[in-house]
């Protein structure tokens, strides 16, 4: 099947450079590869001290928990006569996993002692109680430790020597402090999972271990693609999070061949690439184990297919091939097997169809029924054959889960509680409403972007990653996309028509909006644009400004649309490079502020520039 988009070598030596700029960016400082695995297991009360050599002052102590729930006395002193300092909890919500939990002692000692209760936890997944599994198990007392690290008051790591069982047989004691060497002191984003990355970096890590995955309220596609890095790199920040990150910069070519197919260019195509590849949404999701880039990139290879078939149909008619479209079907349903809300921009899709559709049978000469029946004649009527497709597609991502012991029957029962979840009062006081997405601010004061992750670190620094938009793509690409809009739909002349008949300066009342005709280009980019994100305006439950990210693309083809239009123009040249200029410097100047790189407390502030931007929360 031929796409027509005529690649030169440019075109592809672009792409490949732009991918390999992307993937670099993203994957520096990705995540630990070298990060501790083995794991000390308990169901019960039990007692051991750490021997650190000689006398040392200790600042902080790290629990490397995996999973579980347990609570720890510790004491300083010798092993004749312990100090108490306190009880502390290891796990300060039910959901965390793969996190670490620190506790400050700032004491002088050479021994320290520890009683580690196991607390009753709930191992089972989401809408366990409406859709039970083989596996589930009533919560009782379990707690499973990574490793044990010690930070001096010079915020260094102090090694320790041994450890020794007081009241334990538990043979495995020593994977407590057996990987001191893979240890991150102070623990950042590099060591830990933050955010939603404990729902689906730990579902990756069970459909590694043959489970059923404990996130459930979205589909599973999206974890078993994360599943691939954690089987070939580890349960590791890095293994958890490199998919992403491939995902992320396939995107970069996707984007590419999208502004060559709409434009025609290599300008166009390079344009919306580089954009892409330097907004901080599309960097900060890529970077996160979570799954919202894989929707992005099946989602934009649902749009490339379909812009073919589109196009096709606009030259030679309804009877052009059909392969295009049925590809398209295939990549929506595998975005929509890693999260629905990418049928949004799909129904822009169908309204394309639907209105040049309307067009011919307004003109067919026929009855009202006759026109009715015709309407579906072309393409609805295949399209209804394709929703078996999609429909086979969607539930065979469930297969896994199927193996693993659910019936048909539950994975259906499943969808019910996911819509439920989905169409429920689900609440956050980081929510941010549609409206804000892109502007970025709000003038309430409440957050807008998106905070993920901080870590505050020694000499002022802190380690923070804010989920939200490089300005000049997001503010830059919302004011083109204005104008793309108004001009996709003669905005400008249907207002000028009706300024006239308001000052009654024409007789009629009717307004044409055929204007001067039809920009496809424009019509495309606005209509799925408008799709994506004014859905939200229903939606009850809390939203987030990363749920604009599948808008980002458009955004980047609203601006390239103006560059393409204007680039043999005098000023055309020089204003797009000013704008890709500008892109590449304000990623820079915010880079820690989405990246996790430490900076000081005082850049970041600087980078407040609104209320509610706020990067240190």
């Amino acid at each position: 099947m031929n796409l027509n988009l005529k690649l030169t070598k440019i075109d592809v030596l672009t792409m490949v450079l732009l991918s390999i700029l992307f993937f670099g960016m993203a994957s520096w400082n990705l995540g630990r590869i070298n990060a501790p695995v083995t794991n000390w297991e308990s169901t019960t009360q039990e007692s051991f001290y750490i021997d650190l050599g000689s006398n040392q002052n200790i600042q902080k102590i790290y629990f490397w928990v995996k999973f579980g729930n347990a609570t720890a006395k510790i004491y300083s002193g010798t092993p004749d006569n312990w100090n108490y300092i306190g009880q502390y909890p290891l796990q300060d919500r039910a959901t965390d996993y793969s996190v670490q939990k620190s506790v400050t002692l700032n004491v002088d000692t050479r021994y320290i002692y520890f009683e580690v209760k196991a607390e009753k936890f709930d191992s089972r997944p989401d809408f366990w109680w409406g859709v039970p599994n083989p596996s589930d198990r009533e919560p009782s007392p379990h707690v499973k430790i990574t490793e044990i690290g010690l930070q001096s008051q010079t915020h260094t790591q102090i090694p320790i020597l041994s450890i020794a069982t007081v009241n334990t047989t538990n043979a495995n004691l020593d994977a407590l402090i057996d990987e001191q060497d893979s240890l991150e002191i102070p623990s950042t984003y590099m060591s830990k999972m933050y955010f939603d990355e404990v729902y689906f970096a730990r579902s990756a890590e069970n459909f590694a271990h043959h489970e059923i995955p404990k996130e459930r309220t979205h589909p599973p596609l999206g974890k078993l693609i994360q599943t691939v890095g954690v089987l070939v790199f580890g349960e590791t920040p890095f293994g958890w999070r490199i998919m992403g990150v491939i995902f992320g910069a396939l995107l970069v070519p996707l984007m590419f061949l999208l502004g060559k197919k709409l434009f025609g260019t290599w300008i166009g195509g390079f344009s919306a690439s580089f954009l892409f590849s330097f907004d901080f949404m599309h960097f900060t999701m890529a970077r996160i184990g979570t799954t919202d880039t894989y929707v992005v990139f099946f989602s934009l290879l649902t749009q490339l297919f379909f812009i073919a078939y589109f196009l096709n149909v606009l030259k030679e008619g309804w009877k052009t091939h059909v392969l295009p479209l049925f590809i398209a079907v295939v990549f929506a349903a595998l975005a929509f097997s890693v999260k629905w809300f990418s049928l949004y921009g799909v129904f822009g899709m169908l309204a394309l169809l639907a209105a040049l559709r309307f067009r011919e049978i307004i003109r067919l000469k026929a009855s009202l029924s006759e026109r009715y029946v015709a309407f579906f004649n072309h393409p609805f009527l295949l399209l209804i054959a394709f929703a078996a497709v999609f429909a086979v597609i969607y539930f065979a991502t469930y297969i896994p889960e199927m193996i693993l012991g659910n019936t048909p029957l539950d994975i259906l029962d499943l969808q019910n509680w996911m819509l439920s979840f989905h169409g429920g009062q689900v609440t956050d006081s980081s929510a941010a409403p549609w409206w804000s997405w892109p502007l970025m601010f709000r003038l309430d004061g409440y957050s807008v972007p998106k905070w993920f992750d901080i870590t505050y670190l020694p000499n002022e620094t802190a380690s923070t990653i804010s989920a939200f938009g490089n300005p000049v793509v997001w503010w830059v690409g919302f004011a083109c996309m204005i104008l793309v809009i108004v001009e996709a739909f003669h905005i400008e002349q249907i207002l000028g028509k009706l300024k006239k008949i308001i000052s009654k300066s024409v007789e009629t009342v009717q307004v044409s909006i055929r204007g001067s005709g039809w920009d496809r280009t424009a019509i495309y980019i606005g209509v799925i644009y408008l799709f994506s994100w004014l859905p939200y305006v229903l939606i009850s439950r809390a939203t987030f400004i990363y749920h604009y990210y599948l808008c980002v693309p458009l955004l980047c083809l609203a601006i390239t649309y103006f560059i393409n239009k204007y680039w043999n123009k005098p000023f055309g040249k020089v204003a797009a490079g000013l704008i890709f200029a500008a892109a590449v410097a304000v990623f820079v100047i915010f880079y820690p502020v989405f990246s996790g790189a430490p900076a000081s407390n005082d850049y970041l502030y600087s980078l407040e520039l609104f209320s509610s931007w706020d990067f240190r929360p």
